[in-house]
């Protein structure tokens, strides 16, 4: 909208604003001599301060709810004890003062296994583990192996890959005769190897109670006939360290007890089938009564489940000769050219790692 000044002199126009001319919630600029032109108003200090207001709000908006989140991930109570808590933030904080330089340097050694392997184009792929996991997976002992490992079924997928990795890396380029595979597997079902791969010897699971003498082994034998509890008795009479869950004892196969220690009381614990008991019998200096709680015969896995697992094996046993000494040269210099950057001094003591990792097979 333009708009000009009338003035009495119309050669000397006025360069006064014209006042009341313009609309509502429009502003008069000068665009020439006597010559004004109405614009919108611009809001650019209120508009400025409403977007420096919405942040600042929510700024500090955010910092209450982190810290409210803080205090209800981080400080509930565990547990207490007569009143005194432990908070899971001190939880938290004991965890990573025990466990955390061994977490700190699995991860690098790993990574760096990782990034070493795509490097020599020899990491497995999603089908490759599988093949071996489920092979694992298909072996009557792999529960009890994978509790007393500590690991949960992910844990040791991720495991069994960075292994096959490294069996990879030792095999590269060869090659192995069904005749080599044949062999491999045969010296692996062998009941007098006790590294054997693809058999498991018959094995047995217990549960005792252990005492110093025979008298005390017989005292506990009569409040079981009279009828006190299993659980009561361990707990009174047992010396051994399975009292704590009522005498149970893992798993074992011939040779690997304390009953090895006495062939007649080996044989005589092989002997029981699961509910039946035992003693007082006499081994590694004490004296036992035992009840069978399960049993498993010896297997033998066929070849046809486990030949790629065979395969493999067959492969290490050429291979390791042959490429070891070039695989951790190549390694080692990998690792050195590797930049690790330290963030807190507390794992100072990764910067130099250990990578190689022990071959199963």
């Amino acid at each position: 909208m333009l708009l000009r000044r009338r003035n009495a002199d119309p050669f000397r126009p006025s360069d006064d604003l014209p006042a009341g001319e313009a609309p509502p919630g429009y502003r008069l600029r000068r665009i020439g001599p006597g010559e004004w032109v109405a614009e919108p108003q611009r809001r650019f200090w209120g508009v400025a301060f409403a977007v420096i207001a919405a942040f600042g709000i929510g700024g500090v908006t955010g910092a209450l709810a982190a810290r409210s989140y803080y205090h209800r991930s981080a400080t509930p109570m565990v547990v207490t004890v007569n009143g005194v808590p432990l908070r899971r933030d001190e939880l938290r904080f004991r965890c990573e003062r025990i466990y955390g330089l061994h977490e700190v340097k699995r991860f690098v050694a790993d990574e760096l296994t990782r990034q070493f392997a795509i490097s020599k184009s020899c990491w497995p792929d999603d089908d490759e583990v599988r093949k071996l996991h489920d092979l694992a997976r298909e072996r009557p002992d792999y529960l009890d192996k994978l509790s007393a490992s500590g690991m949960t079924d992910e844990e040791f997928r991720d495991t069994l890959r960075l292994e096959l990795a490294e069996v990879k890396l030792l095999t590269r380029g060869l090659e192995v005769t069904p005749s080599e595979v044949r062999a491999f597997y045969r010296r692996n079902i062998d009941p007098a190897n006790p590294g054997a791969r693809f058999h498991t010897p018959d094995r047995v699971q217990v549960s005792v109670i252990g005492t110093q003498s025979a008298e005390a082994a017989r005292q506990a034998l009569n409040e079981l006939v009279a009828g006190v509890s299993w659980s009561n008795v361990v707990a009174r009479y047992s010396v051994d360290a399975s009292r704590d869950l009522d005498g149970l004892m893992v798993p074992f196969a011939r040779g690997e007890s304390v009953f090895a220690t006495d062939p007649i009381t080996e044989a005589a614990v092989f002997g029981m089938r699961p509910g039946e008991r035992i003693g007082p019998v006499r081994a590694a200096r004490k004296w036992w009564l035992v009840r069978c709680s399960a049993r498993w015969p010896a297997t033998t896995l066929p070849l046809d489940k486990v030949h790629e697992d065979a395969r493999l094996g067959a492969l290490l046993l050429k291979g390791i000769p042959l490429n070891r000494q070039k695989i951790e040269e190549e390694r080692l210099k990998f690792v050195r050219q590797s930049s690790i950057r330290i963030f807190d001094e507390t794992y100072a003591e990764v910067a130099e790692p250990r990578v190689s990792r022990p071959i199963r097979w």
